[in-house]
C-alpha cells in the first residue's frame, strides 16, 4: 500500500515548531541559569574550571530557589512550560557535582 503524506500534514509540524519560540528562549534562559550555577558545560567539557563569577552565582542561585510565580520567566513557570519537575531539578542543583 503506497501512504501519501498531505502538505498539510507536515506543514502542521513545522507550524508547532515555529509557533514554540517563547519555548526555546524559556530553555536558553534556563540553560544560563544552569551555567551561571554549576559552570558552562561546554567550559568543563573542555577541561577549564567553571567560571568564578560569585555574583552571577548568587543570582542564578536566588532564581532558583524563588517560588514566585508572577513572572512568566520565573523558574517555576520555566520548568512548567518546558516539563521539568522543578522540585526535582532545585535537588539536583543542590548535589555536588562530579568531580
Amino acid at each position: 500500500m503506497i501512504e501519501v503524506m498531505l502538505p498539510v500534514q507536515y506543514l502542521q509540524a513545522a507550524d508547532r515548531r515555529r509557533m514554540e519560540p517563547e519555548k526555546r528562549l524559556m530553555a536558553a534562559v534556563l540553560q544560563a541559569v544552569l551555567d551561571d550555577f554549576r559552570g558552562s558545560v561546554y567550559r568543563c567539557a573542555a577541561g577549564f574550571p567553571p567560571a568564578t563569577d560569585r555574583r552571577a552565582y548568587v543570582q542564578a542561585r536566588a532564581y532558583v530557589a524563588s517560588t514566585d510565580r508572577t513572572w512568566p520567566f520565573s523558574f517555576e513557570n520555566v520548568c512548567e512550560a518546558l516539563g521539568l519537575d522543578p522540585t526535582v531539578l532545585r535537588q539536583e542543583l543542590r548535589k555536588e557535582p562530579d568531580a
